[in-house]
């Protein structure tokens, strides 16, 4: 199982807010249609799992113990046992499905959400109404300096050797369609794990124009591994109003199913994979409408998503 949740704060180096503890494990994300499994979940299985940054007790961190209640069902598109609504199905031709406190995906383009932009009845607000809302107030979870922390396995090879796990932050609930409509609304900043090893940076400001800083390896040119936990953590904080750090980290350590008692133990096994400063001149993204795609990601969306491709 892995492990996953979110955690926010004003004050970055003492408080981040993101992903406290996710998890990909081997039945968690699956398309039906191919032959290979890519497991992937965000589970609540390990409530204490080791984070960076202490978290923002401001802003409530989302957990996955609704993972955990025996109650195995898909997301249509939400999970209705999440009690903070947040958690969504998106993505093109996407099923996912929760089991035995593990969350599983397929598709083409499979995704889960944490989007506070929800009306009291959980249905979507419009992008007008997200617009009024952004420009006037903004939800309780709202996730903008973000620690998000992944733990998966992958089963199988499919997907192209450039896809792989991603983590997206401070993006928007619909800054990913039509880029006639809403392709302002993306900015967002991901990390990608890559199937062939590699690690990247990536900063969308219109949608889908992107601009890629690679960092570095995770198995010294190896492909990711089969069957063998991963951990993949995320943090995005504002070092001032125009600067935003980078960080990412790996756990390498799990050979096996993670267990419960092992967590605490893992606190130090986090190693920097890399990291940067988007400081308005270094990491420039291609845009539409001469939108600025120079300046950093300062704000965003508050909404933190993690998606593969063809699994």
């Amino acid at each position: 199982h892995v492990p996953c949740c979110c955690s926010s704060g004003p004050s970055p180096r003492k408080a981040l807010q993101g992903l406290e503890h996710t998890q990909l494990v081997g039945k968690q994300w699956y398309q039906r249609r191919v032959r290979g499994v890519l497991i992937a979940g965000i589970s609540a299985a390990f409530p204490n799992l080791p984070a960076v940054y202490a978290p923002n007790p401001e802003v409530p961190s989302w957990d996955s113990d609704h993972w955990s209640n025996n109650k195995a069902r898909e997301l249509t598109p939400r999970d209705w046992y999440d009690k903070t609504g947040l958690s969504q199905r998106r993505g093109k031709n996407p099923v996912l499905s929760v089991s035995d406190g593990v969350l599983t995906m397929s598709g083409d383009q499979p995704r889960i959400y944490l989007n506070p932009w929800i009306k009291p009845d959980k249905r979507h607000w419009s992008l007008k109404e997200e617009r009024e809302r952004l420009a006037t107030s903004r939800p309780l979870r709202f996730y903008k300096n973000t620690e998000a922390t992944v733990y998966y396995k992958r089963h199988g090879t499919d997907g192209p050797a450039y896809a792989g796990l991603i983590i997206g932050c401070r993006s928007s609930p619909n800054g990913h369609t039509s880029s006639e409509l809403y392709h302002e609304h993306a900015h967002t900043y991901y990390l990608k794990f890559r199937h062939d090893g590699g690690v990247q940076f990536i900063k969308e400001v219109t949608h889908p124009k992107i601009a890629v800083q690679s960092i570095g390896k995770l198995f010294s040119g190896d492909p990711l591994p089969q069957k063998e936990w991963i951990g993949m953590k995320f943090v995005v904080y504002n070092l001032d109003t125009s600067r935003v750090k980078l960080e990412a980290y790996v756990d390498k350590t799990s050979k096996n199913d993670l267990g419960e008692k092992e967590v605490e133990a893992r606190r130090n096994n986090w190693k920097k994979v890399g990291e940067m400063i988007d400081d308005g001149t270094n990491f420039v993204a291609e845009t539409f409408d001469k939108v600025d795609g120079h300046q950093a990601i300062t704000e965003g969306g508050g909404v933190v998503f993690i998606r593969n491709t063809n699994i």
